[in-house]
């Protein structure tokens, strides 16, 4: 489903901000999982951290890698999914948009 052209450009004023939130989520959790070595000791924290950034990236590049209008609306979709964006900020998105969204969340719609 392509986006209307002004949910479109909504989503990318939004871009830059879901990917820091992103990538601050990720380093905090990272942080988490660096001061855990004292505990478990450092190579089990080395090797937590590396698994926590493969499947972090993985999340990295479902979320923005593929930029295209077309996939405008499933990206929203993980973003929304993933707490990327704020309700104020899907409130900019058409109403049809913000139905589309609510409904495609587990257990939703």
């Amino acid at each position: 489903m392509n986006l209307p052209e002004s949910d479109w450009k909504h989503l990318s004023r939004l871009r830059p901000l879901a990917l820091d939130r992103l990538c601050r989520r990720i380093l905090q959790e990272a942080e988490a999982i660096i001061a855990s070595a004292a505990d478990r000791g450092s190579h089990r924290a080395y090797l937590d951290l590396y698994q926590h950034l493969r499947e972090q990236d993985r999340v990295v590049a479902d979320c923005f890698d593929n930029w295209r209008r077309s996939q405008g609306f499933f990206l929203l979709s993980l973003w929304h999914r993933y707490g990327l964006i704020t309700d104020e900020e899907l409130a900019g998105f058409t109403p049809e948009i913000q139905e589309r969204v609510a409904a495609s969340l587990p257990g939703q719609g």
